[in-house]
């Protein structure tokens, strides 16, 4: 199932304007977004920006997307129009974030 799983998450044209959702996968290491219409998915970060994901929004108004980091002990956004992450906070305790 993971291979298959693999594939799936590969298979789109990205990213997708609308009608869709947005999914954290902390052992795929990255966030997707899923086409709510067609099912098709793909990745939504840049590969390696997002260590352990565990929760992730979307900000449809000014296309940020925003996920907690469990590894990283952080909470991180990245803009779909310019490319760029950012750390909004991280936790100086290490507790862990998720």
């Amino acid at each position: 199932m993971f291979a298959r799983r693999a594939l799936l998450l590969l298979s789109g044209p990205l990213p997708i304007v609308d009608n869709f959702f947005v999914v954290a996968d902390g052992h795929l290491r990255n966030v997707y977004q899923i086409d709510a219409t067609s099912g098709v998915t793909g990745q939504l970060l840049p590969f390696g920006l997002a260590s352990y994901p565990v929760s992730v929004v979307y900000d449809p108004t000014d296309k940020m997307v925003y996920w907690a980091d469990y590894d990283d002990h952080t909470i991180n956004r990245y803009s779909l129009l310019t490319n760029k992450s950012t750390v909004i906070y991280r936790d100086p305790n290490n507790t862990g974030i998720g």
